[in-house]
């Protein structure tokens, strides 16, 4: 067993009682850090999977490949330097980088899938796998959102902005319902 000096010096050890909001690894408990890491872990495995040169241009794929490593680690990491930041703004903020990475990632995966690029199984499931991180992470945001409007902690100018993309949202939900009604009528 380790002793407590070297747990608290080895960032590669600790133990669950670590995993506190005041302990700077507290990131590992969250869902949303577990399936990013997932899908960096499996971004460098499909990465080694893509061909040097594309099928059917011939555009060399050194640039994509790179591309799709650098947004899966910027996903996780993005959220492990939000959770140690001292404001739950700063936190947000940086859960939108990582959101911003995914979204990122998850496009390149879909351009992969067209072109048939890689293995094609492990493509499929990290579109799964980051269409459902978006969604985490896009709860995650608005949870921590919400507690700081209960708290009172939140500027006015991110009640407004945050009240006019809700406004946004349901304006959206709304055209998309429509729309539906409209085709099931013809």
């Amino acid at each position: 067993m380790n002793s407590p000096l070297f747990t608290l010096l080895n960032p590669f050890c600790y133990n669950e009682a670590m995993l506190s909001r005041q302990n700077p690894l507290g990131y590992r408990s969250l869902l949303t850090w577990k399936q990013a890491n997932q899908i960096f872990e499996l971004t460098e495995k499909f990465a080694a999977t893509l061909p040097l040169k594309h099928p059917v241009t011939g555009q060399y794929l050194t640039d994509l490949k790179d591309q799709i490593i650098r947004s899966g680690r910027s996903g996780v990491r993005n959220i492990e330097e939000g959770y140690v930041r001292t404001s739950t703004k700063e936190y947000i903020s940086f859960l939108g980088f990582s959101l911003g990475a995914i979204e990122e990632l998850l496009n390149d995966y879909k351009y992969c899938q067209n072109a048939e690029l890689g293995d094609q199984a492990l493509c499929s499931k990290l579109i799964g796998l980051c269409v459902g991180e978006a969604k985490m992470l896009n709860s995650q945001i608005k949870s921590l959102e919400e507690k700081m409007m209960k708290e009172g902690t939140m500027s006015a100018n991110d009640r407004i902005r945050m009240a006019m993309k809700q406004a946004s949202d349901r304006e959206k939900k709304f055209d998309a319902w429509l729309k539906e009604q409209r085709e099931n009528k013809d």
